[in-house]
């Protein structure tokens, strides 16, 4: 995307914000903001969202193993 002071170029459309009428102009902005800020919230309710299931898969593991386990690494490995 190329940006002139007002031009917008994305892929192969030209975007001439002087085209349009000021008030066209104010909506173009407004909406522009409203997009980046919805965009944003689901990044970080995305964000919030790993982090949520992340901190309940840790509480739920108490690093205990039961008593008389034994780690056997070639049943592990086994197909």
């Amino acid at each position: 995307m190329q940006a002139n002071i007002n031009k917008v170029q994305i892929g192969h459309q030209t975007i001439d914000l002087l085209d349009l009428p000021e008030v066209a102009q104010q909506e173009l902005l407004t909406f522009y903001n409203f997009l980046i800020f919805k965009y944003q919230v689901r990044k970080e309710r995305a964000d919030q969202d790993r982090k949520t299931v992340l901190k309940g898969i840790f509480q739920e593991a108490k690093g205990k193993l039961p008593a008389g386990y034994v780690f056997d690494r070639a049943e592990i490995h086994e197909r």
